[in-house]
């Protein structure tokens, strides 16, 4: 990145999902500033994450740890199921666990249905509410109403345990996790993802939830910039590389700086 492309602008940065088995992952970090790395489980393996890591300290990008539920079918992306929470849990554990023995990352991103099933919306008075709470649990320190949620409670616990910022949506329950963490929060925006009224993605399986027209993609990305920190870029899809260029171009043709 060019110091004049930064200097006395507001600057975005661009996060990108590698180390998944995607071909496209050195050409990707051509345009992004930091780097939310598999861990292995929910596709790629040990051995690509461990050069990916290398790959993203070559390019001196960001890096982000990124567990995912150990469901490899759907790489990660079928929510959680009731009789799945133990191996599931115990799972994110042990890949952030792993990870940090061989790096230590710059901030946690939840992968795929992890995400998803942690972007809760809270009620106004969730900080009070304690309907269909469990009566004693090993998590109530984060909440007896977020203590109803196996995968926040994981998140926050992970977070705490290894002082980790968290990156995620900001109109969810991320935000509240990352404040009860005593970490800080990058609020993240998907580009090329339709939003719902309450500020949660809209499922893949629905009409229209990917937005595949440059200019609808480009006007978003103008809409986010002014209140995110960063936006994703997918690595995963067969027009990543035009997407991701397309992203870059956007942000800095808006007059933004692309940084971390």
């Amino acid at each position: 990145m060019r110091v004049s492309q930064i200097v006395g602008k507001r600057t975005i940065d661009l996060n990108v999902d590698i180390g998944e088995g995607f071909p496209h992952d050195a050409e990707l970090l051509r345009f992004a500033s930091s780097a939310n790395v598999c861990c292995g489980v929910h596709a790629g393996s040990r051995d690509l994450t461990l050069s990916t890591i290398e790959l993203c300290r070559k390019h001196r990008v960001r890096l982000g740890i990124h567990p995912g539920y150990p469901d490899r079918p759907t790489m990660g992306r079928a929510p959680m199921q009731a009789g799945q929470e133990r191996p599931y849990l115990k799972s994110l554990f042990e890949q952030v666990t792993w990870f940090l023995e061989n790096e230590r990352p710059d901030y946690l991103k939840p992968h795929g249905a992890f995400y998803n099933d942690t972007a809760v919306v809270l009620p106004h008075d969730w900080k009070t509410q304690r309907k269909r709470a469990p009566t004693t649990s090993e998590y109530e320190s984060g909440g007896v109403y977020l203590s109803q949620f196996p995968g926040l409670q994981s998140l926050l616990m992970l977070l705490r345990i290894h002082k980790l910022p968290l990156m995620g949506l900001e109109k969810t329950a991320h935000k509240a996790v990352a404040d009860r963490a005593r970490q800080p929060f990058i609020r993240e925006g998907f580009a090329d993802r339709q939003y719902r009224r309450d500020g949660t993605l809209m499922p893949r399986s629905e009409p229209g939830a990917v937005l595949v027209d440059p200019g609808q993609v480009r006007e978003q990305v103008l809409q986010l910039a002014s209140n995110v920190d960063s936006i994703c870029l997918h690595g995963d899809t067969p027009d990543c590389l035009p997407f991701a260029e397309l992203v870059y171009r956007t942000l800095l043709d808006g007059g933004y700086g692309v940084g971390a």
